[in-house]
């Protein structure tokens, strides 16, 4: 296939490059610093650069294609939610959004699949409910920049083009995203549980998530909404025992709400505090095999016994 993909520098972007390209795709990545781009991915791998500017060029260059990937969009977790953060947030995913989509619309030839990037904050916090790719939107910032973020390319299914929307829960890696946050800690002496570590935490291994991409990417029936999460959600106290048990560091204390939201502002009630028990229906049906569904196994895994010491 040929596959063009925005946010490839990013976390998840770098992976999925270096699974696709293994498995015989061919890449061009859609950068708007294309120097760092090339840098990242070599000389092997096509880059274009990404701005409103040149859209014609782009859709001229990518007509043909048989699949668009977007990622893009400000990290949400880089640091706290100011006024101008928040902005960028929202702003940054608009903006690729309608890129995308005024592409595709100048280009002759469509490609068949938009995969567009979203995030499990849609549902908002739900307690204890079960949430499947067809429970309501919940609420807060997040939940409305997500629902906002995915109506930005829907325009797409108009001009015949398949869409699937990723909402994407904590994705875990040992080298970026969140998991390396709450291990840090464990690392020196002992944790601490964030919250009252009853809330539910929606995590997927870095693994999975690359490879569930791909297999969307491949299916030729895949469209609509996928969660892809764990199809075991764990408590948060749940995770931070498991880091515990790795690193065989004591967790000594939690660290109430009130603390958290002092120190973090909004940005705790929406990213560490929700609670978030969804589920992969859609995916688990699909035919989807998850290779890294353990939660001990996994922690343990990916901090090798050197680390641990």
């Amino acid at each position: 296939m040929k596959i063009a993909i925005t946010g490839a520098t990013g976390y998840i972007g770098k992976g999925l490059v270096q699974s696709l390209v293994e498995k015989g795709h061919s890449i061009t990545v859609l950068s708007r610093n294309v120097e760092r781009a090339t840098t990242e991915f070599g000389s092997s791998i096509g880059v274009l650069r990404w701005t409103a500017d040149n859209a014609p060029e782009l859709a001229s260059a990518l007509d043909g294609i048989d699949a668009m990937v977007n990622l893009a969009g400000e990290n949400i977790g880089s640091s706290l939610w100011t006024k101008g953060k928040r902005a960028r947030i929202l702003n940054s995913r608009l903006s690729a959004g309608r890129l995308v989509t005024d592409v595709i619309a100048s280009m002759s030839r469509k490609p068949a699949l938009l995969v567009q990037a979203s995030a499990v904050g849609y549902y908002g916090t739900r307690g204890e409910e079960s949430l499947d790719e067809t429970s309501s939107r919940g609420n807060g910032f997040l939940a409305d920049v997500v629902r906002r973020w995915e109506d930005s390319t829907e325009g797409v299914e108009s001009m015949g083009v398949r869409r699937v929307v990723i909402r994407t829960g904590v994705v875990f890696s040992s080298q970026g995203g969140a998991l390396p946050k709450l291990a840090m800690p464990y690392r020196f002496l002992f944790g601490l549980v964030l919250g009252s570590g009853n809330q539910w935490l929606p995590w997927i291994h870095y693994s999975d998530e690359i490879e569930a991409i791909g297999f969307l990417l491949s299916h030729p029936f895949s469209a609509g909404v996928y969660n892809l999460v764990s199809p075991n959600p764990a408590r948060m106290e749940e995770v931070c025992n498991a880091i515990s048990e790795t690193f065989r560091r004591p967790t000594v204390m939690k660290v109430p709400a009130s603390i958290l939201k002092l120190a973090m502002g909004k940005m705790a009630e929406e990213t560490v505090l929700p609670s978030q028990r969804v589920v992969p229906s859609r995916l688990a049906a699909a035919g989807f095999i998850f290779t890294h569904a353990g939660l001990k196994t996994v922690i343990s895994q990916l901090y090798s016994p050197r680390e641990n010491n």
